[in-house]
This record gives C-alpha cells, sequence and structure tokens, in this order.
C-alpha cells in the first residue's frame, strides 16, 4: 500500500500507527500484573538477580559449574520463593561459566551476528529476540533454541555457498572444483562420535530410570526392589534419588558408604545430607547426625519439612545415646537440636515478619515447636520422663 498512491500510502501509516498503539497497548496490560509491587514476577526477579550476582561474584571467572542456579539457588536465597530458573540468559551463563565463559559466548554472538549483517540480512531480527528475550527469560535453558541459533548462523554462513552451488550446477562437470574429502570425513567421524556417546548416555539414564521406576512401583517385592534399585544404580549412580532409595535396603555401613558416594558426585544435595543424619541419629551417633543436618539445612534452609525432620531424628539421637548410657554426649546432642531449633525459629519469624514472597509457605510448624520443647528438656534434664517419642 505504501508505493501505491497517495492515499494508499496515507492508509499504510495509519494502520501501522494503530498496530503500535495496539501492540504497545497489550503489552502494557499483559506486564502490569507481573511488575505489581508485592506479587508481581517482576520484582521477584529482581530479587532473584541480585542473590544469582552475589553467588556469581563466588567464582567469577571460570563459574561454579553446569546447572548451578538450579542446584545451588536454595542454599543462598534471600527468601523462600520458587526459583528453578534464573529467569536471565546472561546470568546464567555467567553462574555456570564465569567471565570467560560469558567472552566466549559474546564473541560467538558477535561473529553471527556480523555474518548475518553482511551475508544474510533478513535473519537478523530472529537472532536478536532470540538475545533479547533471553536476556530476560530462561530460554537459553533449553537446548533446541541453542539449535535454532546454530541453525540460523549455519544458514547465514553457508549462503554464498549455496549461491555458489546453484552457479555450479550450470558448469560444465569438468570445471566444478573437487570435493573437499577429508572435511567431509573429518566431519562426519566427529558427528559418529558426539551422536555414539550422546546414546550411550541417554541408554544409561534411561536404563536407570526404567528400573527405578519399576523397583518404586507398588508390585515389587522386597528382594526385587533391592535388585532393580542396584540396577539402577549401577547404570546412573549420580542420581541422589537412587542412591537414596537403594541404601534404605541395605545395612547401616554399606548405606553409608554409598550415600557418602554419592555425595561425592553431588555435593549439593541437602537430601543426600539429610539421610545421612538419619543414618547417623538411628545409630546414636548425635555429633555426627548433627553436622551432617547443619549442612543439609544449609544447602535448603527454608525447607519446612527438612527443619522438622532434623529436629525429630536429633531427639531420637539423643534419646539413643541416653538408653546407651551416655548421658553427657545425649546431652550435647539435644543441645545442638535446640540451636537447630532455634534457627529454625528465628528464620521462620524474619519470614513471617518480612514483606517479601513465601512462595515455599515457609513457617514454624506445630511438630517442630513439639520437638524443639522435646530437646530443651532432653538439654536441661536428660532423665525427663514427659518427653514424647511421637514421628513425624
Amino acid at each position: 500500500m505504501w508505493h501505491s498512491g497517495a492515499r494508499a500510502r496515507a492508509a499504510a501509516l495509519t494502520a501501522t500507527v494503530l498496530a503500535g498503539i495496539t501492540a504497545a497497548t497489550v503489552a502494557v496490560a499483559s506486564t502490569a500484573d507481573r511488575m505489581a509491587a508485592g506479587v508481581g514476577t517482576g520484582l521477584s526477579r529482581l530479587q532473584i538477580w541480585r542473590d544469582a550476582l552475589k553467588l556469581w561474584t563466588e567464582a567469577a571467572w571460570l563459574g561454579h559449574g553446569g546447572e548451578t542456579w538450579r542446584n545451588m539457588f536454595r542454599a543462598i536465597q534471600s527468601s523462600p520463593y520458587v526459583g528453578g530458573e534464573v529467569h536471565n540468559g546472561f546470568l546464567d551463563l555467567a553462574l555456570d561459566t564465569g567471565v570467560i565463559g560469558l567472552l566466549l559466548i559474546a564473541g560467538w554472538f558477535f561473529f553471527t551476528l556480523r555474518t548475518m549483517w553482511r551475508q544474510a540480512p533478513q535473519l537478523l531480527p530472529s537472532v536478536i529476540i532470540f538475545g533479547l528475550h533471553g536476556a530476560m527469560d530462561f530460554d537459553w535453558s533449553f537446548t533446541f533454541l541453542w539449535m535454532i541459533f546454530i541453525w540460523l548462523g549455519g544458514w547465514a554462513l553457508s549462503s554464498p555457498t549455496l549461491q555458489e552451488s546453484a552457479a555450479d550446477k550450470k558448469r560444465s562437470r569438468f570445471l566444478r572444483p573437487l570435493s573437499p574429502w577429508p572435511q567431509r570425513i573429518l566431519t562426519g567421524l566427529f558427528v559418529m562420535f558426539w551422536l555414539g556417546g550422546t546414546v550411550w548416555l541417554a541408554g544409561q539414564q534411561v536404563a536407570a530410570e526404567q528400573q527405578y521406576r519399576l523397583a518404586m512401583s507398588k508390585d515389587s517385592g522386597d528382594a526385587e526392589r533391592k535388585a532393580l534399585l542396584t540396577a539402577a544404580y549401577k547404570f546412573n549412580p549420580y542420581r541422589p534419588d537412587i542412591a537414596i532409595s537403594l541404601s534404605r535396603t541395605l545395612p547401616a555401613k554399606k548405606a553409608e558408604s554409598i550415600l557418602v558416594q554419592s555425595l561425592s558426585c553431588s555435593p549439593v544435595s541437602p537430601q543426600l545430607y539429610r539421610e545421612l543424619g538419619r543414618l547417623a541419629a538411628q545409630s546414636g551417633r548425635g555429633e555426627s547426625a548433627g553436622n551432617y543436618f547443619e549442612h543439609g539445612l544449609a544447602l535448603n534452609r527454608f525447607d519446612a519439612s527438612s527443619q522438622s525432620q532434623a529436629l525429630y531424628w536429633m531427639e531420637q539421637a539423643s534419646r539413643r545415646e541416653l538408653a546407651a548410657g551416655y548421658a553427657e554426649r545425649g546431652r550435647q546432642t539435644a543441645a545442638a537440636g535446640v540451636k537447630i531449633y532455634e534457627r529454625y525459629r528465628q528464620l521462620a519469624e524474619e519470614v513471617a515478619a518480612g514483606e517479601e514472597r513465601n512462595d515455599r509457605r515457609f513457617g514454624l510448624g506445630e511438630e517442630a515447636s513439639r520437638y524443639g520443647d522435646n530437646l530443651r528438656l532432653l538439654a536441661l534434664d536428660p532423665l525427663a520422663s514427659e518427653v514424647t517419642r511421637k514421628s513425624p
């Protein structure tokens, strides 16, 4: 319409202005609730980004490794929000790979944009949208989007080659250049090893998942469950849930050995620390149980269930030590449990008094209060008879 006369040009201009106003109205309406104070995701993302920046400064140059935020946000979050994604592609890369990784990615982006600007400018809007939206959301967490980005870059890079290939088809067969077969062979070998390794790793994980699901089904008996869990652990010894489930079918020493080995592969797993604390408490080793629980709670302090279970097992560890005749050890274990309870109570009060989001509904439960009272009695008077024994 813009090239069809004065009236059509006016209509085109009017339509463009109306479309812009409509788009702006829709954008404002869809994001107004997100930016609302106290409840919107806009302010909560600012809080997530502050926590992420603080975590990044601990390993600014090389980063913490893959899946940093997903594995560590519970240990450093300043309030009990739910945020398995950092909602910022640049911060996510900075946490995983540090400044060095960011510079490499930035160089790759710059090379891709320069290639598109020179050889395929029609592809620029797609890549710019990919980069801008990924900076405000978790698009870059999906492999598929990286595949699209690589495909667009390859498309732009190959545009001159495609044009030359179209021209070569018109030439005589004897005038065409020889194919670069060494490069093709090397590329084929690389792709073969890459796909082969990917298929093998995926097969190991799929097999472990299948064995684990069969083991956890209601139809499997104890002996069959143990065999299935052993097979699942051999396929994938890096999954904490498989290691924990297998440990519960084994004697205490063998179970602790498997959990410690799994902890070396997943050092930021609060579930493994909690399970080790439970085993230590059941064997009457209160000091070890307290250390395990403190490490686990430091990695997931806004989990009310973990806090309550830690208090329960600290009480049980104190009881077992007292029953074995170790009165002083039992009192010290109870005193360590009281410290855990006091930190839990103070944290719950801070969350209740604050105005930040409490997506995890963190608070001090009645059972935890009862366990705290029991631990106080054991710490002051180990022979108190009114201490309850109710399990969580």
